[in-house]
């Protein structure tokens, strides 16, 4: 009987403290969220990077606790917009119809700012059907859905914008879009990685209970126009925004950085030496198209436990917030889908 008491005991004491031979907490609530939408994002394509290093080194997308699909797929459409997908992913719903009505819907800001977290977005390379701007053309509603936001864009400035740049203190103005100062009507100046960096150094110093939200639309564009080497350079400068995110990450257990792709594209890479070289160096004959009906989902941190699998892209918002109780943020309290 001691015995039984003794093996009950250590049973009882005994809980998981790894996910993908990584140390890691379970049931932790996120309260600082750091997440890359990126459009066009596809696994095998980590190898235009990871064939640049060591075989000891690993890509910063490679650092993560759990890797999840989503379905790429609405109520409309089996293959969705990368805007479309993200809207779903931000807002929890599949009903999406890319114009006004997709205001009506709450966004996850929305609901995390009841709890006392603020909320930030830079937009990178996004044009205006896929930039979250667009929804200012839409009344009252749209105003609504943005509100509260702390927005930066990287793009031109239209004219008498605010504008911010990466070696200044960052300007922190709810409901008020900033442009990066560096970027022209060809490109910027400055990398995603140093506005990333300023911005994020800057939102997390004012407040503690966050998400800061990164929507690249550049990457997609580049593969599009099937500029590998213009590709590749975005993808290795999301790259390094991605380990600053999980350095920033790593003495705290309540990070959570995510990653979830849109509009998903498969590149039909060579098998040898000197065809990838021709691949890296111009792109000639690369086929390119859409992917699977699938996007990629990696998570690194607090609830990231929750990303693993298969699942629709409007529940990676669900994921976020569904957990063990803990400061009532739990959906089961509050269901912003209703």
């Amino acid at each position: 009987m001691k015995f039984l008491m003794t093996l009950f005991l250590i049973a009882g004491c005994a809980q998981v403290t790894s996910l993908n031979m990584k140390k890691h907490e379970f049931g932790i609530l996120p309260t600082k969220i750091i997440w890359f939408q990126i459009a066009g994002l596809e696994e095998e394509q980590l190898a235009m990077l990871r064939f640049q290093y060591s075989s000891e080194r690993r890509t910063a997308f490679e650092e993560n606790t759990c890797m999840g699909k989503a379905w790429n797929y609405n109520f409309y459409n089996l293959r969705n917009s990368s805007q479309a997908s993200f809207l779903s992913q931000l807002t929890g719903k599949k009903n999406i119809k890319m114009n006004c009505e997709d205001t009506q819907l709450r966004p996850i800001w929305n609901y995390l700012s009841t709890n006392g977290y603020n909320t930030g977005i830079l937009e990178v390379g996004a044009n205006k059907e896929q930039s979250l701007v667009s929804f200012n053309e839409c009344g009252e509603s749209g105003l609504i859905f943005l509100s509260s936001l702390y927005f930066w864009l990287r793009k031109e400035a239209v004219s008498g914008a605010e504008t911010f740049h990466y070696r200044e203190i960052i300007p922190l103005k709810p409901n008020q879009i900033l442009y990066d100062r560096t970027c022209e009507n060809q490109g910027c100046f400055s990398t995603i990685t140093d506005d990333f960096k300023s911005i994020y150094q800057s939102f997390k110093k004012s407040f503690n209970k966050h998400l800061l939200l990164v929507r690249d639309f550049s990457y997609l564009a580049a593969l599009e126009k099937k500029d590998i080497s213009k590709a590749r350079s975005i993808l290795s400068d999301l790259e390094r925004s991605l380990a600053d995110a999980l350095n920033s990450a790593k003495d705290s257990n309540d990070y959570l950085v995510l990653v979830t792709s849109g509009d998903s594209r498969f590149i039909d890479m060579p098998d040898q030496g000197k065809p990838w070289q021709e691949f890296e160096k111009s792109g000639r004959g690369t086929q390119i198209k859409k992917a699977k009906l699938t996007n990629l989902v990696i998570a690194n941190g607090a609830r990231s436990e929750n990303f693993c699998g298969m699942y629709d892209e409007s529940q990676v918002f669900e994921r976020i917030l569904s957990g063990p109780k803990q400061l009532g943020l739990e959906l089961k309290f509050i269901n912003p889908f209703k």
